[in-house]
């Protein structure tokens, strides 16, 4: 399979027109991604963990009555059941899980689902249409909300793309005619019948991948950590300080 970096370059800012591609949206919290991560605060420490504990894990105090700012919160999990998601973009490790086996330079594989949540991928094989397997998947979606003409075509769309001649198996090059060319060619063509402009893969990747893959990363190092030693913690930030005035900053 194609080696997908895991994503390392600055984030940037995705533009707030995108007419096509989502920004930023809620993932949809499966049994698949793990167990939930919750943060308190004791000790004048961020403390994460996958439960509240009666007491802290630091000073061994008890930790039942807690102050509004001392509450547990829960900590958004950045991945998904692939096949809950419809009419979105879909990365997962081409072996294994992201919480468990992934170690930041194994290959990852993308698809794209269609309404149903079936995972439409291009392999050496041809085009796959898996109804299971992307159960831990980041996701990207690529509609925004109240786009239903679209939605509408958007099976016969993906369907239509899958079955010309390009996504021939024997077509399939690991490095430059791959899963990513597949989803990103089928992005573009939408893209186009909306007489928007398309995206290099540089682009995509930027402003749609990057800002996601980030936090994933981040994810997964505190995810592992707790595992490792049933808690995580970590010094909070400290108070910003205003600008001087006449400082000329914005």
């Amino acid at each position: 399979m194609e080696g997908i970096c895991w994503p390392c370059n600055a984030e940037k800012e995705v533009p707030g027109n995108a007419p096509l591609l989502a920004q930023e949206g809620k993932a949809m919290q499966r049994p698949e991604a793990g167990k939930p991560i919750i943060k308190f605060n004791h000790c004048q420490k961020y403390i994460y963990s996958f439960s509240a504990p009666p007491c802290c894990p630091l000073c061994r105090q008890d930790v039942g009555s807690r102050k509004l700012e001392e509450a547990p919160v829960s900590i958004p999990n950045p991945f998904s059941d692939g096949h809950q998601e419809e009419c979105s973009f879909l990365l997962r490790p081409t072996q294994g899980t992201f919480l468990r086996e992934y170690d930041g330079r194994s290959d990852l594989h993308v698809g794209i689902t269609n309404t149903n949540g079936v995972v439409y991928n291009y392999t050496a094989h041809g085009v796959q249409r898996d109804e299971a397997g992307w159960g831990q998947s980041v996701s990207i979606p690529l509609l925004q909300p109240g786009m239903f003409g679209l939605m509408d075509q958007w099976d016969k769309y993906l369907e239509d793309f899958s079955t010309t001649g390009a996504w021939l198996p024997h077509r399939y090059k690991e490095d430059h005619h791959n899963c990513y060319s597949y989803a990103l060619k089928f992005i573009n063509c939408v893209l186009a019948t909306q007489g928007e402009k398309r995206l290099d893969r540089d682009e995509f990747t930027e402003k749609f991948v990057i800002p996601r893959t980030r936090k994933a990363s981040k994810y997964i190092m505190l995810y592992r950590m707790i595992e490792e030693h049933g808690f995580y913690a970590i010094e909070p930030p400290g108070p910003q300080t205003s600008p001087r005035p006449g400082s000329g900053s914005c």
